[in-house]
């Protein structure tokens, strides 16, 4: 009896070899993950919270530039139940590109997806990949969430917001993760930070003249310095503050100062202050951490309001030196302070949009 130390035993309890074995392509296992989401083993990566999946699309174009289209193609964006966007590229272990180029390859996605991902178009994929399914993208929101008052709109603007402030997940899936990209992955999700990076190894075994198939999977970069630095990015709202620049500071404090003028709310997140309109509609996010407010023009537009947006857009960059985005532009919190008078009746105009 020939096997890889994994057995089956059957309805007649006869036991039975499992043999390691690989997949005939790359295509075989990218199917199986677009099929069956749990083999990226979320329980692995967050055993408190285990991570749950929808994919978002495969093959999902990622633009390197505000308004381009696709210049790389992912094989998978998925998100978690928390709006966190997870790239994964998977590659079988023969295949000699998983060790650096891939590693290159899926930094070049992340950099350029954060800045230059259309939240709303992100959105269409996903509502267009359930809907292929044969799935209503509504109920798996709220199966996604364990929630049945979820809506994809307020998910969705959740995954804008984890995209913009940095907070997303790397992940390489291959049938053996070789041990220089094991090495790399650690070492990066021990230094990234808000983002994760991790490989996930899905090993296949085979009962010959059987057809059965048994899939394993198991995360690596999980290590110890990896795990403390997920605990403490999490501080609380206060030390947020606290911990933040005096111009971050400054601004939260006029902001707050505006929204009760303007008879609005602000909402507090762990990641900072969400500024809606009269209409509850999001049109900006103070994130501490990347000194900056980001002005939401992207939804905007995708309420018609084109010319509105195109506006602010030129009234923004006519207070800031710093080049800005059409979709997301992340506006710096040292020129909001200085150019406040000017910064203000723009959210003013914003509000009321």
């Amino acid at each position: 009896m020939n096997s890889d130390g994994m057995f089956h035993i059957d309805e007649s309890g006869r036991l039975l070899a499992m043999r390691l074995a690989p997949y005939e392509a790359e295509e075989v296992l990218q199917q199986l993950l677009a099929t069956h989401p749990d083999l990226l083993a979320g329980g692995q990566m967050t055993p408190d919270d285990p991570r749950r999946w929808l994919l978002v699309r495969r093959e999902a174009g990622v633009p390197d530039r505000d308004g381009g289209s696709g210049r790389w193609s992912l094989d998978h964006l998925f998100v978690d139940q928390d709006g966190i966007p997870t790239l994964v590229e998977v590659k079988r272990a023969g295949d000699s590109r998983i060790r650096r180029e891939v590693v290159g390859q899926m930094l070049d996605y992340a950099a350029n997806g954060v800045l230059y991902w259309p939240v709303l178009n992100l959105q269409a994929l996903f509502e267009q990949t359930q809907r292929e399914s044969g799935r209503d993208p509504q109920e798996m929101i709220a199966q996604l969430c364990e929630d049945d008052t979820a809506t994809v709109e307020a998910f969705f603007a959740k995954v804008g917001d984890n995209l913009r402030a940095g907070k997303i997940r790397l992940v390489f899936v291959a049938d053996a993760v070789p041990d220089d990209l094991r090495r790399i992955v650690e070492f990066l999700n021990e230094q990234m930070n808000p983002a994760e990076v991790l490989a996930v190894e899905v090993k296949r075994y085979i009962a010959e003249n059987h057809g059965w198939r048994t899939l394993v999977p198991s995360v690596y970069g999980r290590t110890a310095a990896a795990s403390a630095k997920s605990v403490a990015a999490r501080p609380s709202l206060s030390e947020l503050r606290d911990k933040a620049d005096e111009d971050v500071r400054t601004l939260w404090t006029l902001l707050e100062q505006w929204a009760d003028d303007e008879e609005l709310t602000l909402t507090h997140t762990a990641a900072g202050v969400i500024v809606s309109g009269r209409n509850d509609l999001r049109i900006a996010q103070l994130y501490p951490k990347n000194r900056a407010l980001c002005i939401n023009l992207d939804p905007l537009r995708g309420r018609g309001r084109h010319e509105l947006a195109d506006a602010c857009l030129a009234t923004l960059r006519t207070l800031t030196s710093k080049p800005l985005t059409s979709a997301y532009p992340f506006f710096p919190a040292p020129d909001a302070v200085a150019q406040w008078e000017d910064l203000a009746k723009l959210l003013s105009q914003l509000a009321t949009a």
